[in-house]
């Protein structure tokens, strides 16, 4: 029973009420149409993907079950948030499609090393991760927001750029 016993611990819990707050973030938003509520919602399942490692860390939780847990429900929240985006006719379809291809390849990918993230600046320095999460942030800020469109279109076509490059990395060293 020890993976049952790890996926328990408080640190894949609050992983895994992220997807959950998700969907009640779109369906509150469905509901009431209140841009600002689906905003602070967005933003509290965006800060728990911090909380979970922290918590996990701080309280020795880490686990090879976490680390898969944690990327995910990563995929889900961001599959979800494009998916829920194209559905709106906020962005383009082949957004939505394009990170689902992308994640599934990477993956896919990543499945075979040992060092999923890889050890090259666009895929794994702190810089380039922060800076990839700020893009897609802002996106869904500015899409949930909807002050100017055409901005929040500049930032999803540049979350897709950097979301394209730190991919290169892991398709060389995969020798595709």
């Amino acid at each position: 029973m020890p993976l049952a016993r790890d996926f328990f611990k408080l640190a894949n819990i609050i992983s895994c009420s992220r997807v959950l707050l998700m969907f009640y973030a779109f369906w509150h938003f469905l509901e009431t149409d209140s841009n600002i509520s689906f905003f602070l919602l967005t933003i509290l399942v965006i800060v728990l993907d911090a909380v979970d490692g922290i918590v996990a860390r701080a309280l020795r939780e880490e686990s090879k079950l976490g680390a898969k847990l944690d990327i995910y429900c990563d995929r889900v929240v961001e599959l979800g948030y494009w998916y829920f985006f194209a559905y709106q006719h906020y962005i383009g379809f082949w957004v939505f499609s394009f990170f689902l291809v992308r994640g599934l390849v990477v993956d896919f990918l990543s499945a075979k090393l040992s060092k999923p993230l890889g050890d090259s600046f666009l895929r794994s320095s702190r810089f380039m991760r922060f800076f990839y999460g700020f893009l897609k942030l802002s996106s869904f800020a500015l899409l949930i927001l909807g002050f100017d469109m055409n901005l929040a279109h500049i930032f999803v076509y540049l979350t897709v750029l950097i979301c394209f490059l730190r991919a290169l990395p892991l398709f060389f060293k995969s020798r595709l």
